[in-house]
């Protein structure tokens, strides 16, 4: 059902998600327009203007939201207008890495939004699923400092222990040196202190004072509750015999849109949760990002940027999880 008292994010989502599950990859305005008229009139609810104004303002709203995907995400933007712009068409056989992820985002964002699934069983996403996303994240991040990026969030694919992973990229960094022994103390099985992505720049003297990212990757709906900003002094403090002198700046990697409130715009939205969070990779920023980064990694410039292969996983995970959409047909 249209979510129709959701915001204009949430019914874009919807709206992609119906265009992925139709016949011919498509979704027409105007159905949507005669669903959100049918939606209205069976709402009690007074609308204050004419139901024409009114669905005029809706269809506006909705096409705009649209056109700034598009306008930032680019090509990683896995929809088009038709010819005549009376359709929203699925570019299944335009899909590159950037456009797979943003819609390996689409899923990861609502797979428990009952506004937008009547029935979301036909897909889960275990933990397994959700590591892919920092995978995901990781490209981001090397796309976004256009050099190294490691993925350092527990379970390691490597299997590496804590110290040892922990090392290993420091020696790689030059800059900052870990502790041999840990701090009398300090967790005696540590994992990854919070920091699920260590990423940095490159200088071309090899010297510290560069772009130095520091992670967290958060696919749930909790996310607004994990920060790392009030974590990095501390890890550094305890886990480093010399603390790099590169000035580390936080991230936070999610799937999903940001949603402002009535009274504010994105841009306000992001302004106050970078505050909290630092740098926010949502998903108008990572498809883009990530794209840039597994295109980094295939050059000659001696990067190290961990699980690129695990993007034929991503690839392989959206296709059958929209087959099943498809034969699911959540939509009435």
């Amino acid at each position: 059902m249209l979510p129709l008292d959701r915001s204009s994010q949430e019914i874009c989502d919807w709206f992609e998600l119906y265009a992925l599950s139709s016949e011919y990859h498509s979704a027409n305005f105007a159905e949507l327009a005669r669903m959100w008229d049918k939606r209205r009139n069976s709402e009690d609810v007074d609308f204050e203007g004419s139901a024409s104004t009114q669905e005029d303002f809706f269809l506006e709203e909705i096409y705009q939201t649209i056109r700034e995907r598009m306008e930032f995400l680019k090509d990683c933007y896995p929809f088009r207008f038709s010819e005549n712009d009376e359709e929203l068409i699925y570019d299944k056989d335009d899909l590159n890495n950037g456009s797979v992820i943003y819609l390996f985002c689409l899923f990861l964002s609502n797979t428990n939004n009952d506004d937008i699934f009547d029935d979301a069983s036909f897909f889960e996403i275990n933990n397994k699923v959700r590591d892919l996303f920092q995978a995901c994240a990781t490209w981001a991040a090397a796309g976004e400092v256009e050099g190294h990026a490691y993925s350092f969030g527990f379970p390691r694919p490597d299997h590496s222990g804590f110290l040892v992973k922990l090392t290993a990229i420091y020696q790689h960094f030059s800059d900052g040196k870990v502790r041999n022994t840990p701090l009398p103390g300090s967790s005696v099985s540590p994992k990854d202190e919070e920091i699920d992505i260590i990423a940095w720049r490159p200088r071309q003297d090899n010297a510290a004072g560069t772009y130095y990212l520091l992670g967290q990757v958060a696919s749930g709906h909790n996310w607004p509750d994990k920060s790392i900003m009030g974590t990095i002094d501390a890890f550094h403090e305890t886990w480093f015999e010399i603390q790099p002198a590169s000035k580390s700046i936080s991230a936070m990697f999610i799937p999903f849109n940001i949603i402002p409130n009535r009274a504010e715009t994105r841009e306000d939205k992001i302004s106050i949760l970078t505050r909290k969070f630092g740098s926010i990779f949502y998903r108008y920023r990572i498809p883009f990002f990530a794209k840039r980064g597994l295109e980094i990694s295939k050059t000659d410039r001696g990067l190290t940027i961990e699980r690129t292969a695990e993007i034929d996983n991503i690839f392989g995970w959206v296709r059958g999880v929209i087959e099943k959409f498809r034969k699911a047909c959540v939509y009435s």
